[in-house]
């Protein structure tokens, strides 16, 4: 026990130092590539951060375990937009973006939410489900490539351009400098330290949670689900210190997005998943409210630290419910 709360801690702190390491990286490339703030959030620390749950949910189909991916999913999901956020404001106060999320991102992650929510309503996905789920996220992958934003929206990394260039030679330049052999080293390296800090992070709670006598759906969702999120809450931290919010909505956009459609499309592409039935209606009741709670606060542009608290007590009113499955 004492051991596994050792490398726990540890593992924790694998997982901010690559966090920041990843961060640092991604703003170079998002810079040479002259990526907004928010579609680098969505590409880059979207995928980045959810190569945990990824390499978690493959790690249970190896071992021939199909109860883990729906309940590791939904309650990722679920932690990146109520434990995230809320914590995120409790630490720094108001998280303000200037993306206009209610224009379709959101109206994306409703219905990706929604589908996701009447595909398991049975407590399962099949593999035509999980071709369905990865059609879409190759449908999500194009949008977030091809699609062009306003310029009045270019802010956060496009307004770090300006501020490192002078003129269009010195502009050009500067894009070509940035990414070098030391930024790419980093960037993989960053991922493999959070992919592997955070899978010693959720094995270390998984073993210490073993004691207790709870199904694996219920200790997917919180030992799984929260551990996985760790670097979500880490980039989150960091890129709100810098005054990035549209990195932050987009890194957990991105993440969910992610998670539904990637991480659940493959693991039920190669076998089907199961969750106990039980569990389904507090998964669907989790997903719907956060993303409405998501909604709301995207309307103003801005989450504010008493709504962070809702969305706290909403999960924990919600954690209240499950275990008691």
């Amino acid at each position: 026990m004492i051991l596994d709360i050792v490398l726990l801690v540890v593992a924790i702190t694998g997982v901010v130092k690559g966090a920041d390491w990843f961060l640092g990286a991604a703003e170079k490339v998002g810079v040479s590539l002259r990526l907004p703030p928010f579609i680098l959030g969505v590409i880059l620390v979207g995928f980045g951060t959810s190569l945990p749950e990824l390499a978690t949910s493959l790690a249970a189909v190896s071992d021939h375990v199909n109860t883990v991916t729906i309940a590791n999913v939904s309650g990722s999901n679920i932690a990146n937009i109520l434990l995230i956020l809320g914590v995120s404001t409790i630490i720094l106060g108001t998280i303000k973006f200037d993306k206009n999320l209610i224009d379709l991102d959101i109206p994306l992650l409703v219905g990706v939410t929604a589908f996701f929510c009447l595909l398991i309503v049975d407590g399962s996905l099949g593999r035509e489900d999980g071709v369905l789920l990865l059609l879409g996220f190759v449908g999500y992958m194009l949008y977030s490539l091809l699609y062009k934003e306003d310029k009045e929206h270019h802010k956060g990394l496009i307004k770090l351009i300006a501020a490192i260039s002078k003129g269009s030679t010195s502009k050009v330049e500067h894009h070509k400098n940035l990414i070098g052999p030391f930024t790419i080293i980093v960037l993989i390296s960053s991922i493999i330290l959070l992919g592997f800090s955070s899978k010693v992070a959720v094995d270390s709670l998984l073993r210490i949670v073993e004691s207790v006598n709870v199904s694996v759906g219920v200790l997917s969702f919180f030992a799984l689900a929260i551990g996985t999120s760790l670097p979500e809450l880490a980039v989150s931290i960091k890129a709100l210190k810098k005054g990035q919010g549209d990195l932050v909505v987009g890194n957990v956009i991105g993440s969910s997005m992610f998670n539904i459609l990637l991480i659940a499309g493959v693991t039920s592409t190669i076998t089907p998943q199961f969750v106990d039935q039980n569990l389904v209606v507090w998964f669907i009741v989790g997903l719907s409210l956060s993303v409405l709670m998501l909604m709301a606060g995207s309307i103003s542009k801005r989450i504010h630290m008493w709504e962070g608290m809702i969305y706290m007590l909403i999960y924990f009113a919600l954690a209240n419910k499950i275990i008691q499955i």
